[in-house]
């Protein structure tokens, strides 16, 4: 059995800024076991790490730990100040240290904050590197503490901004947007540097929103979690598409010229239905997560591709695409990665690659949109007051596997716990609108009748 990690969740450590364990103590303690576990000095030279953060208040503080820590560990820190996350695994790379930091709550509302890691190559840490690191901070052993010439030291980066422009934009190949419309809602996040710069160069006529952070207002009514605001501003500005960010950039949402958001299994299927036809989906395989929408297997299998499962977060599909040499995976909620450009989710990158298809194929986002056929789906969340394994719920797994037999390759049951609420979650998945209601209805009064 895999040992559990205690702080590190499907996207680094997250929790309220200065409550435990988003603590300027607990941050210096995390960025002196990051030291150990990712700094490898090599021929004498101090590790180094970059390190980049959001438009929280709290990143300040945080960022002033993070730094004191990797220094007290002989690490020099590179300040490359509000980027988005892609931004900085970019950068890690380009630059050559030995990892990367990024100060980050997403999507989170500003009271939040978080720090996620990737190795120096840019890509994100595995459970078992995560795991290591949480046995040094809960461990007694004291860290190295290297004194003299041998501590840490702090530089800025002034042109990380600029750097990571230079690369969304180089990933278009060539293909300008003169004159497209576009509306971008930049969430007050990271992206409020970047996103409207890169459009602009490329051509755009851009309609900039929520784009003035003042630490607090990040992710507030707006952003990629807001799907009827990237509607109302596509409405308000005509534009000929809408581009939403998170408050880290490493999601978007898309928005039609009908003012009609997509989600990313939409996004998923115009991005692979046009890399199966240029022939430049690597293996013709598509990685997404067990949430994604079949209809996706069913549009690429017709292509002559396949899809591949894996479990919720972007890593899990990164390390997919890695182990398998794949170049286009993602997540329905719009963690999309383009691996020939990004070692992450990259809404910058992701958003540019979708115009870039609007304008070779000269179709609107409505259009190319009706390629995915998606199936019905019946879903159930169900408040329990256990959280028994999920085998041992007798009843509900008879209903279960007679609905899996019936539905073969045409569907499919995916029951788990909620990961923060005393819920469980169920979601029924095939082309039969009322047998997915009524196997749903039947599971979920077997799930009730136990542990309701």
């Amino acid at each position: 059995m895999s040992e559990k990690r205690q702080f590190f969740g499907t996207d680094g450590v997250r929790a309220v800024a200065n409550r435990h364990p988003m603590t300027p103590e607990f941050v210096m303690r995390l960025a002196q076991a990051a030291a150990v576990v990712l700094g490898k000095k090599v021929g004498g030279e101090r590790p180094r790490a970059i390190v980049g953060r959001d438009t929280r208040a709290s990143g300040e503080m945080l960022e002033a730990a993070l730094a004191a820590g990797l220094n007290s560990a002989g690490v020099d820190v590179v300040l490359a100040g509000q980027l988005p996350t892609p931004a900085v695994a970019m950068l890690s790379a380009e630059l050559g240290t030995d990892f990367g930091v990024i100060i980050s709550a997403s999507h989170n509302p500003f009271k939040d904050n978080g720090i996620k890691f990737v190795h120096g190559d840019g890509h994100k840490l595995d459970d078992k590197t995560e795991i290591a690191m949480e046995k040094l901070v809960l461990g007694s052993e004291e860290t190295p503490r290297p004194e003299g010439r041998g501590i840490g030291r702090i530089t800025k980066l002034a042109d990380g901004a600029e750097r990571y422009i230079a690369h969304a934009v180089a990933s278009m190949g060539g293909v300008k947007l003169d004159g497209m419309r576009v509306a971008l809602d930049n969430a007050h996040g990271a992206a409020s540097y970047t996103s409207a710069l890169a459009l602009e160069h490329l051509g755009a006529d851009v309609s900039v929103f929520h784009s003035e952070p003042d630490g607090f207002n990040i992710n507030e009514e707006c952003g990629c979690t807001h799907a009827e605001e990237i509607e109302r501003i596509v409405r308000s500005s005509q534009a000929q598409a809408g581009i939403a960010h998170d408050g880290d950039a490493d999601r978007i949402a898309l928005c039609d010229e009908e003012a009609i958001a997509l989600d990313g299994d939409e996004l998923m299927a115009i991005a692979a239905e046009s890399m199966l036809r240029k022939g430049t989906l690597k293996q013709n395989t598509l990685a997404v997560t067990i949430m994604s929408n079949y209809g996706l297997d069913d549009l690429v299998s017709r292509m002559g591709g396949r899809v591949i499962r894996t479990g919720v977060g972007d890593r899990y599909v990164l390390a997919e695409m890695r182990s398998r040499g794949l170049n286009f995976g993602g997540e329905q909620s719009g963690h999309i990665i383009f691996g020939d450009w990004a070692t992450t989710g990259d809404g910058l990158i992701a958003g540019l690659q979708l115009l870039k298809i609007m304008k070779e194929t000269g179709e609107p986002l409505s259009q190319l949109r009706k390629c995915l056929k998606k199936f019905p789906q019946s879903a159930r969340n169900l408040r329990v007051r256990s959280k028994p394994p999920i085998e041992e719920l007798a009843e509900a797994q008879k209903i279960i596997k007679e609905t899996e037999k019936k539905l073969g390759d045409y569907g499919r049951v995916l029951l788990r716990y909620s990961g923060t609420e005393p819920l469980i979650r169920l979601l029924i998945e095939g082309r039969d609108v009322e047998y997915l209601e009524a196997q749903a209805d039947r599971v979920a009064s077997a799930i009730l009748a136990q542990i309701g």
